[in-house]
């Protein structure tokens, strides 16, 4: 599902630090009162950017502002006045700062009968030094976890003006909630950010745009049989509709144990304890003498079906239509192989030999090939960097290369379609005609072509050389760029790199636009290493013949693939991954050892 709180995004490959990022804005409130809705933007943004846990807790959060806004209109420059002093004043009372950001000023369209003025806006992105990108916590409630506990972090009474819930009234409203001390806003957030690096919060979310009701469910809505029991009343609001539906920026958590109350009340902070999980596909909420039940996955549909209206109008072939009908029932199911240990690899060369030597190749416009090489590197590889323009020239004749990986992205801005021309440069470039040629015909050397570098293979027909007829790439079914995280069967295969991990089923990135193999023969001609998860659209993003993931030819020593293991080698590249594993990589890792181990050898 598309949901989450916060982006991270690691520094390098082997620490845990990282640059964590959110955005926040409130632009119907900031309409009836633009000083509050400065506040609330700053809030939501810090509101969502709390859970990843930050190196020096909220001074470690730099703001920027993008201000949107129909200038020299009546009224229209007061009241942007009025939302830069506020967001002035409220950054200098929390103690960060806004060194950054843009404007757009004159935000207002003319029509032959009338104008058309956009609602001031200001976009706030907050980012920061996140030190352990592990412990990142998601908005997805925990089965058997501890309970659920709300902050109103506004401190303000609760408001229904300036809500979605006005909103589809056709109203704004004029009283709306408001964030009555930077203070208390400090406190929660260090606080809040304590908890999560003593592992005492495994789930979170934020209080904004929808209100409440929509965290609370939006918390329930990316697993299965998930729901919660609900008491609300302690909150001392009668009216339901204002509890549930009004903005104040807030926050809901699930916590380990009870243990985070001490701390709370220690730190002064108002905190509820509102209720607990439950194991079935129910929402069960009290306030007061009212009773609300609602059913998850028919609110689930009703959350997503805005995303399916728009997914409609640039999706080819029904496939928006189709992925509204599939996206609850192919959920990430994963089986690893029973040999894998979640270590990193640790090898020693016979006799003192250096590491085999791989190059990754890469060509204008390709990216990925820093994934590629440290996953060599990580398998025992000595990496070398080979571009294009090293064989164009001559200078790289790949004599030495005995593992060659090309690598993914778009080559040529995909201007001629996918890797075409990139593999014209090899085809009508004497000396990278000849370094391709002769690596393919040498029985020493592997190859693994992923995304672009599988186009660019599958281009140059080195896959099933003997067709007479040959495999191509095509454009997605969808007629449209797919990037999402899907998962992969491995079949019963002879690939060198991928033959032991047959029989799982794993966890990878897909980002592509001409990702659908077409394949002119029976199945039985091709060797298929792995197919996706499900062979409907959205698992299988591309509508690959025989729902192929991955191909490599009949020796078994060159593969292809569209799905990026090179991207997927860590616990934390996962969009989802096992949480009761603890793995420092992920089983895509052994495709490379198990290369390194081939070539020693041979």
């Amino acid at each position: 599902l598309p949901l989450n709180n916060v982006g991270v995004m690691a520094l390098d490959y082997k620490g845990k630090e990282g640059i964590a990022t959110s955005i926040g804005h409130s632009p119907i409130s900031g309409l009836a009162n633009p000083k509050a809705g400065s506040r609330n933007s700053i809030t939501e943004a810090l509101t969502n950017i709390v859970w990843a846990p930050l190196k020096d807790g909220l001074q470690s959060v730099s703001l920027s502002a993008n201000w949107m806004w129909p200038c020299k209109n009546e009224g229209e420059d007061a009241r942007l006045y009025e939302a830069v002093q506020a967001i002035s004043e409220f950054a200098i009372d929390l103690g960060i700062n806004v060194p950054t950001g843009k404007d757009s000023l004159s935000m207002k369209q003319k029509y032959p009968d009338g104008e058309v003025i956009a609602p001031g806006t200001v976009i706030i992105s907050a980012a920061a030094n996140c030190n352990d990108i592990t412990k990142v916590v998601e908005p997805v409630l925990q089965k058997d976890a501890g309970d659920l506990y709300y902050i109103n972090l506004s401190q303000d009474t609760f408001k229904l003006g300036g809500s979605s819930f006005a909103q589809i009234l056709n109203v704004i409203g004029n009283d709306v909630p408001d964030v009555q001390n930077a203070s208390y806003v400090k406190t929660v957030f260090n606080t809040i950010q304590k908890l999560i690096k003593d592992n005492l919060i495994v789930a979170g979310h934020d209080v904004a745009s929808g209100g409440l009701i929509t965290t609370l469910l939006e918390l329930c809505f990316a697993e299965n049989n998930l729901g919660a029991e609900l008491d609300l009343s302690a909150l001392n609001e009668k009216d339901s509709f204002k509890i549930l539906f009004a903005e104040n920026s807030g926050l809901v958590f699930q916590s380990k144990n009870n243990s985070v109350e001490a701390i709370l009340s220690e730190a002064n902070i108002e905190f509820f304890n509102i209720g607990k999980t439950t194991n079935n596909d129910v929402l069960s909420i009290i306030n007061n003498n009212e009773v609300f039940t609602m059913t998850i996955s028919r609110l689930r549909d009703m959350w997503y079906k805005t995303s399916f209206l728009l997914d409609q109008k640039q999706t080819a072939n029904d496939l928006a239509k189709t992925r509204f009908e599939n996206y609850a029932v192919q959920p990430l199911t994963y089986k690893f192989p029973k040999h894998f240990t979640g270590k990193l690899p640790v090898f020693s060369s016979k006799n003192d030999q250096p590491r085999p030597k791989a190059a990754i190749l890469r060509e204008k416009g390709s990216n990925s090939e820093r994934e590629m090489a440290n996953a060599m590197y990580l398998a025992g590889f000595d990496v070398k960097d080979v571009h294009m323009t090293d064989l164009i020239s001559g200078r790289e004749t790949l004599e030495d290369i005995k593992f060659l990986g090309a690598v993914g992205g778009f080559s040529n801005s995909d201007v001629l379609g996918s890797a075409k021309g990139w593999a014209g440069a090899i085809k009508y470039n004497e000396n990278a005609n000849r370094a391709i040629k002769n690596f393919f015909e040498r029985k020493d050397t592997l190859s693994v072509g992923i995304c672009n570098g599988c186009q660019l293979w599958m281009e140059l027909d080195l896959i099933n050389p003997e067709h007479e007829t040959h495999g191509k790439m095509i454009h997605n079914d969808s007629h449209k760029h797919e990037s999402s995280f899907t998962s992969v069967s491995i079949q019963e295969n002879h690939s060198i790199m991928l033959s032991t991990l047959a029989g799982s089923t794993l966890g990878v990135w897909i980002s592509h636009g001409e990702g659908k193999f077409h394949l002119p023969y029976d199945e039985s001609k091709y060797y298929i290493v792995a197919k996706y998860g499900y062979d409907a659209y959205p698992a299988n993003p591309n509508g690959s013949d025989f729902n192929t993931a991955m191909l490599c030819d009949k020796t078994g020593r060159h593969l292809v693939t569209m799905p990026h293991i090179e991207r997927s080698t860590f616990q934390w590249n996962w969009a989802h991954y096992p949480s009761h594993r603890k793995d420092e990589v992920s089983p895509w890792l052994e495709a490379f050892v198990n290369a390194r181990k081939w070539i020693e050898n041979h």
